[in-house]
């Protein structure tokens, strides 16, 4: 018995052994056939492809060339002109055991994978000469087999193709001339001279530092872009130079002292008359592709119509600001496809991909909110009419505080038109209380536009009523206005008609085909459009077309104004939202920052904006459009005067008439009657629309 355990023992041992062999030839098998693939598809190492980069074209709506972005901006230096502070710098940054492998570092590569497996990020494994292969050859392909490709094909290059060819000084030559570096510059040299004015030669530690760091991610780091990130970077590098030993502890610190703000050039000459235009697209492009127009050519075909650009243009360029620091963004949006046809990105664009003030910045929209949280979902959904009744009065938060008007009075009874057009606090906020939270949540979300919802809930707090949220940019305000111009249909806000990879198959063409689609009932927008015809001044006038407007204010909290020991009449952003049949135009006028000499007050702030709308919205509005009148829209006269009311006749003054406008089927059968205008005090505010006397509908 024992004897046939040993025998069965023998067996299963043997078993085992056969087995591991087995697994261990298929291994070997495996990893032998994807050393030969790796083999096989690796690509050439040709030195002049690292700058055979062709440029990317930007067309307009019409076909016409507005830039060429890409390789122009590129000068090749030599390894004897670098300086040995921006050698350092990059060795110490992004491969401090350079000139000791032979292109792949294996105890890097390890302690790399070793805290990969452990859920923690070491940091790339990549050489310096795997970059350069990588950056060039291959892709920047991170995940799954072809990840696990593309690294191994790295190694390859960096051993067989490249340190076997060429020496250290020339990888790190051929490293510092190929990449993209930010604001339109391609190798070391050219951004050198964009951003500190001067040959490489005579960079000093911190300007060397500062483009050290913006290899790993020259948009991320861009000076012009993200000075507060490139500084952060830039002592990053200093700390690294400092651990292996570049530099000393006291230059360390000098260095890290020095904000990269403070050093680069201010002004960058290669911008394009369309820059602010020309970020936006490019923006796109990246949001919606991953990929960089000024890494990877292709032709760009843009919304952009030309002469609309010119008036924002002109306008940056002649208008007599305040002072330099006070800001315009401004977004234009055609109503019937969504295209952004021209944008205000800012005033003294010195830089490619800088702040857009058109769509980068989020600023509360004050009362332009009111149409698209109240009032909008107010007459979608309830079919509310011009006429509905509310009661200007202090009205409380379901949540507690009290919400009151901007100058402190109440008007009594006003029917929704006149609570809009006046713009009354109190009534805004009643409204959005009549309304279901997820009905607006369903309204504003179908115009583009984002609430600040409460917690992980979807629920919209009611300071949203009068703006009181996150914010938007003009291109999202215009965009939501666009459907109360187009009927009630909705196209997101898009720059891009196609995008044509260069040297590429029909495969790589991208044709953008943005939804249009029906977000609310035409008799809402013709009703909203109709109403905020009466907001828009007598000095906004297109010939034999219908101006609408709606203007909106954002207040800074007391708390914020007493230490700064300015005005409670200091505002913080001031919206005017004006659309026709056609076009919708957002404008926002504000500071980056408030400080004692940076600020608005709201009377300045009001008649500023009257006066910039009327230069930008006369010049691009188009002549005889009118908004389409809906066949469910009905007309019902309405009679101001005293109770007992007078019946309109041959004797009663037209302003005594009003005419209001109702969805069919919920107009009323004969002519009616409201109270007169009536500055209320506090005691009579108190009362609720059904203790004020209204009449019912009167009998012919």
């Amino acid at each position: 018995m024992k004897k046939r355990k040993q025998i069965k023992k023998k067996n299963n041992k043997k078993i085992l052994k056969i087995i591991l062999l087995v697994i261990l030839f298929l291994v070997c098998i495996t990893f032998s056939g994807f050393v030969y693939y790796i083999y096989i598809s690796a690509p050439e190492f040709k030195s002049d492809l690292l700058y055979r980069k062709e440029s990317s074209n930007i067309y307009d709506s019409k076909g016409n060339l507005i830039t060429t972005i890409g390789t122009e901006k590129r000068q090749l230096v030599n390894y004897d002109e670098l300086p040995q502070v921006l050698i350092d710098a990059i060795i110490a940054t992004e491969d401090s055991r350079f000139f000791e492998h032979d292109g792949f570092d294996i105890p890097r590569f390890l302690k790399a994978g070793i805290s990969y497996l452990k859920g923690i990020d070491a940091g790339g494994a990549s050489t310096l000469t795997m970059q350069l292969s990588k950056n060039t050859f291959t892709s920047t392909e991170t995940k799954g087999f072809d990840g696990i490709v593309r690294k191994f094909t790295d190694i390859y290059m960096s051993i067989f193709k490249i340190e076997k060819d060429y020496s250290k000084e020339e990888i790190i030559e051929f490293y510092v001339n190929a990449p993209y570096l930010g604001a339109g510059s391609y190798g070391v040299e050219q951004a050198s001279k964009t951003y500190f004015d001067k040959h490489i030669t005579n960079l000093n530690l911190v300007e060397a530092a500062t483009i050290a760091g913006m290899f790993q991610a020259p948009g991320e780091y861009d000076p012009y872009i993200n000075p507060e990130k490139t500084t952060k970077r830039k002592n990053e590098v200093i700390d690294l130079m400092l651990r292996h030993s570049y530099i000393t502890e006291i230059e360390a610190n000098q260095a890290k002292k020095i904000n990269v703000e403070n050093i680069i050039k201010k002004t960058n000459k290669s911008i394009n008359k369309y820059q602010g235009y020309v970020d936006t697209v490019i923006q796109e492009v990246i949001d919606r592709t991953g990929d960089n127009p000024y890494e990877v050519s292709m032709d760009i075909y843009t919304t952009l119509v030309s002469d609309k650009q010119d008036v924002i243009e002109e306008f940056y360029k002649n208008w007599k600001f305040k002072d330099d620091k006070v800001q315009v963004g401004i977004g234009v949006i055609d109503n019937n496809t969504g295209s952004i046809i021209a944008v205000g990105a800012g005033r003294n664009k010195n830089s490619a991909m800088s702040l857009n003030y058109a769509t980068q910045i989020k600023r509360h929209p004050g009362s332009t909110a009111k149409p698209l949280f109240d009032y909008g979902p107010g007459i979608e959904y309830k079919n509310w009419s011009t006429y509905t009744p509310f009661i200007d009065k202090p009205v409380k938060y379901t949540g507690g505080g009290t919400m009151r008007n901007v100058d402190g009075k109440y008007q009594g009874f006003l029917t929704l038109e006149q609570c809009l057009v006046r713009s009354r606090n109190t009534c805004a906020l009643q409204a959005f209380q009549q309304l279901s939270n997820s009905k607006i949540d369903k309204f504003v979300t179908s115009l583009g536009i984002t609430p600040e919802y409460l917690g992980s809930s979807n629920y919209i707090n009611e300071a949203h009523s009068i703006g009181g949220f996150t914010g938007v940019s003009p291109v999202q305000l215009a965009d939501a206005y666009s459907a109360f111009g187009n009927g009630g249909y909705y196209t997101e806000a898009h720059t891009i008609n196609k995008i044509v990879y260069k040297n590429a198959n029909e495969d790589d063409i991208i044709d953008f085909n943005f939804e249009k689609k029906k977000v609310m009932k035409d008799t809402t927008a013709y009703m909203i459009a109709q109403m905020l015809k009466k907001v828009t001044s007598s000095s906004i006038k297109v010939k034999g077309s219908e101006i609408s407007t709606k203007t909106g204010t954002s207040s800074y909290d007391s708390n914020t104004l007493k230490k700064l020991k300015l005005s409670t009449n200091v505002i913080q952003d001031a919206w005017t939202v004006t659309f026709s049949k056609d076009y919708s135009i957002a404008i926002w006028y504000g500071y980056d920052n408030l400080t004692k000499k940076t600020y608005n007050t709201s009377s300045h702030a009001w008649s500023e904006r009257t006066k910039i709308q009327k230069a930008i919205v006369t010049k691009i509005m188009e002549e005889n459009s009118t908004f389409n009148i809906p066949s469910g829209i009905v007309k019902a006269k309405i009679v101001v005067g005293t109770n007992p009311p007078k019946l309109p006749n041959s004797s009663t003054p037209s302003s005594h008439i009003q005419t209001h406008l109702f969805v069919k089927g919920t107009e009323p059968t004969s002519t009616i009657y409201y109270l007169p205008k009536t500055e209320t005090k506090s005691e009579e505010s108190e009362k609720t629309i059904e203790e004020i006397e209204i009449p019912d509908i009167l009998e012919p």
